[in-house]
């Protein structure tokens, strides 16, 4: 082959020309640049509604928009939001409660999202062999939630209050599983569980649902998602990015629930017919919905307010910045 062009213009001064003038780049140069993006998710690595972001990293939606996502998972309530506040990570999500305490009182840190539109996420469940039958056998019970400040303390307890049930102890004692062990061991009247933990329980282990807050809570967020003011302030494409990624995410597991499932049994290490009927479950919920509900941050601060954690209600219009979620998914707020 020829090293010279028609003229007699030898070939490595055509490209040393090329390179001068910008007109050929090397491939790894045209790269689009990825921004790094820490993020703590609760208990992100055992819960179902983790699913779009496992879906956002294994089809490339991330990259796609442009950021390069490393997530840690957390434990929930506020021990998840003070990683945000350090400046540890970028984004966190955690109960709704503990995100709007954290954007209330944390110059450096914004509310600007929302997770699980539906109390139907979470049940509490007990063994098949207990004397619950009915909301009212719950006065006088031992319940199980997380950890304080938590969005399963939250929920128990406005669920308590709208169902009109007194006397009732809530405890502090961890995870699914050592809620459950609570529960078997009789510690604990019942635990909280989530997909696919749930199912499990229920098919294999003899676990019976006796709260539902769904019953009594309608409007509900379970969690809310921070972002670090000085991240996102230098980032603002990285932070809508985000967003963008998980919203395909979404619809991508809509469109495709097979290989959604899939995805889902890659991390979380549950039958797959577990995992689909969950799925299939939230789709129908619309657990995963990212318009934003006024409504539904009004009944979480109305539960703040009545818990004592604020002395009164929080403007959500004026603390929820709703700038970097997709157009489609904003709401006005009065």
């Amino acid at each position: 082959m020829s090293s010279r062009f028609r003229g007699g213009i030898p070939m490595s001064v055509v490209l040393a020309l090329a390179l001068v003038c910008g007109l050929w780049m090397p491939a790894s140069s045209a790269r689009t640049h990825l921004v790094r993006v820490r993020y703590v998710m609760s208990h992100r690595s055992v819960l179902l509604g983790s699913l779009p972001s496992y879906v956002a990293q294994d089809k490339g939606f991330f990259k796609k928009n442009g950021v390069d996502v490393h997530f840690l998972s957390g434990g929930g309530g506020g021990t998840t939001l003070r990683l945000l506040s350090t400046g540890n990570v970028d984004f966190a999500e955690g109960g709704l409660s503990a995100a709007i305490l954290a954007a209330k009182t944390d110059p450096n840190i914004e509310l600007v999202g929302d997770k699980y539109y539906s109390a139907n996420v979470i049940v509490w469940i007990a063994p098949s062999d207990t004397k619950v039958h009915s909301v009212q056998d719950l006065k006088g019970a031992k319940l199980g939630y997380s950890r304080p400040g938590s969005a399963t303390q939250r929920l128990l307890q406005l669920t308590m209050r709208r169902a009109g049930i007194k006397d009732v102890k809530f405890v502090s004692v961890g995870g699914m599983g050592d809620n459950w062990a609570a529960a078997k061991g009789g510690v604990i009247t019942a635990g909280w569980a989530m997909e696919p933990f749930l199912s499990e329980k229920i098919q294999h282990d003899g676990a019976k649902i006796v709260l539902r807050p769904a019953d009594y809570v309608k409007h509900f967020y379970l969690e809310g998602i921070d972002v670090n003011k000085n991240f996102a302030t230098k980032h603002p494409a990285a932070v809508r990015g985000v967003f963008n990624a998980l919203a395909e995410s979404v619809e991508f597991i809509r469109k495709h629930p097979d290989a959604a499932t899939d995805i889902a049994a890659t991390y979380l290490k549950a039958p797959k017919s577990v995992l689909k009927s969950g799925i299939e479950r939230y789709l129908k919920d619309g657990a995963w919905n990212m318009k934003t509900d006024p409504k539904a941050f009004d009944t979480v601060i109305q539960g703040m307010v009545e818990s004592g954690q604020l002395d009164h209600p929080v403007d959500i219009g004026k603390l929820l910045n709703q700038s970097y979620l997709p157009a489609r998914f904003r709401t006005h707020i009065k």
